[in-house]
């Protein structure tokens, strides 16, 4: 009826053979038919009379047992767990709601001030202005590498439709010229806005009166007319498109940047020839560079003494529209309201007024037609697009997977170590203080990992996966102090639900409405 059991397991000493703890458990056994436990620090007197230490010791009466609490790290687990779902399901209650709810934010995958950015920000005013859109427009400048450093954040982006692409045929062009791995078919399109036709322009000084001279000299000396570019951008496409009509011809393409680089590698010597839009070209024009020819179907009404590249000899058009993209998966309706706001901001009276200062047509492309254009241009690049270079392998992947498989093997060592009864280096309070406070470490590195991965994956919204990981790490934290009982497990369970869910609403919040940074 009586069993004694230790902190230790299967030791077989543990026959209880005291009269008085006999008669003490038949007299509760008798009133209760529950489990009882006990120490000798609970019962010092009895502790004091008994021939067995009673430190660390449990007796259990009865031969019905209640039902005991759930250790407090299965409770911690039950409650990530049910939090998990339950944000999870607001979230997507919050998914479904009326769009937009909140800002809009456009990626303009170049520095501030060229001219994508005056593009994106004078339709923004104009949607601002009329409120077009019952939320802000926000741009969001994202430089490098040609715009596909901008254009891969939009192409992982939330197919929601608050995470938007303001890119020109870069976005066809990068995949050719091996920028990027992708192209159009990574997003879907809203609009093609605008419309602004390429000049191929030279320093006054230059000895090309016009292109035909410029193209012989190409044709006569290969690769010795340094043509500043924007690698893998209209700039560079509008070069290529020039030398594939004389056979032999090339240009030596220097990687430039802007319109602004453009000019300064034109005007301080450093390249004979660039390409640059009409407005950019006025603009240049003062400081002493000198226009070719325009690579447009006809003469533009500013330039009217500026031939075409089709009036000299050589077919070639280049004209720059800025499309518009949502990521892959975004709702037909969310793009259908963007592109009504853009038609509509493209028929205001401002916009009107400030794309003829700057010397873009006031065009609007849509459904069938946008799609027309695209194939359209997309065939044209494709004919001049340079051999596809050596495809470097995914390092950043390998790091990812040398981590986990690292990660992984640990676990297994230190797993094999304790069920092979390896003993420990040190045995004593402040060993095993360290092992456990490495033990902490390591757990917390892991669930870090983890949530880094499942945010950089995107595998659950930043919501609830921040407010599990705030649960996880705060329960590691005060486990010491829960299993010494310093702090109450029912208490601090509590107090971590609300202050995970309320961290991760107000992160959230901070930096989608305040600080506007896109988020998983």
């Amino acid at each position: 009826m009586i069993e004694r059991t230790t902190g230790r397991r299967g030791d077989s000493s543990n026959a209880v053979s005291s009269d008085h703890h006999k008669v003490f458990f038949s007299h509760l056994h008798e009133n209760s038919q529950t489990k009882f436990a006990y120490s000798g620090r609970d019962f010092p007197q009895l502790a004091a009379h008994s021939p067995h230490p009673l430190r660390n010791t449990s007796y259990h009466v009865g031969s019905f047992d209640a039902p005991r609490s759930l250790p407090w790290r299965l409770r911690w687990w039950g409650c990530a767990t049910a939090l998990l779902l339950l944000v999870g399901c607001v979230d997507r209650e919050q998914h479904a709601d009326a769009y937009p709810r909140r800002p809009i934010k456009l990626v303009v995958p170049f520095a501030a001030g060229g001219g994508s950015d005056t593009f994106g920000r004078v339709i923004q005013n104009a949607i601002e202005t009329h409120r077009l859109l019952p939320e802000r427009l926000v741009i969001i400048n994202v430089p490098g590498a040609g715009g596909t450093i901008g254009s891969r954040r939009v192409k992982h982006a939330r197919p929601d439709g608050y995470t938007l692409l303001l890119l020109h045929e870069g976005i066809l062009t990068a995949r050719h010229s091996g920028s990027a791995s992708y192209s159009a078919e990574a997003f879907v399109p809203i609009a093609g806005t605008g419309n602004a036709t390429q000049v191929v322009a030279v320093r006054d000084d230059s000895p090309y009166s016009d292109l035909r001279s410029l193209m012989r000299e190409a044709a006569l000396h290969p690769d010795s007319i340094v043509f500043s570019a924007n690698i893998g951008a209209p700039s560079h496409f509008a070069g290529l498109m020039l030398q594939s009509k004389i056979p032999g011809s090339s240009f030596r393409y220097t990687q430039t940047g802007g319109g602004a680089k453009r000019f300064a590698a034109l005007q301080g010597g450093h390249a004979d020839v660039s390409s640059f839009s009409i407005a950019e070209y006025v603009q240049f024009k003062p400081s002493g560079i000198r226009a070719l020819a325009l690579l447009g179907p006809e003469r533009h009404a500013d330039l009217p003494d500026l031939a075409t590249a089709t009036e000299q000899g050589f077919s070639v058009e280049s004209q720059n529209m800025q499309f518009w993209w949502a990521p892959l998966g975004t709702p037909r309706e969310r793009v259908e309201t963007i592109a009504d706001a853009l038609s509509a901001a493209m028929q205001t009276d401002e916009v009107r007024e400030t794309l003829a200062e700057m010397k873009i047509t006031d065009t609007v492309l849509r459904g069938a037609e946008l799609e027309a254009e695209l194939q359209q241009r997309e065939r044209r690049i494709a004919e001049v697009a340079p051999s596809a270079g050596v495809e470097l392998p995914n390092f950043a992947m390998f790091a990812l997977g040398g981590v986990i498989l690292t990660a992984v093997a640990a676990s297994i060592r230190a797993v094999g170590r304790r069920r092979s009864g390896v003993p420990r280096r040190t045995t004593d309070r402040e060993g095993g203080d360290r092992s456990a406070h490495t033990r902490q470490l390591a757990a917390i590195g892991c669930i870090t990992i983890g949530y880094v991965i499942t945010l950089q994956f995107q595998l659950v919204r930043f919501v609830p996966v921040t407010a599990v990981y705030a649960l996880l790490i705060g329960g590691i934290l005060l486990g010491p102090l829960i299993q010494s009982r310093r702090i109450k497990a029912a208490k601090a369970t509590i107090a971590l639900l609300v202050v995970s869910v309320l961290m991760s609403v107000v992160m959230h919040h901070l930096f989608t409405e305040v600080l506007v940074v896109d988020l998983p």
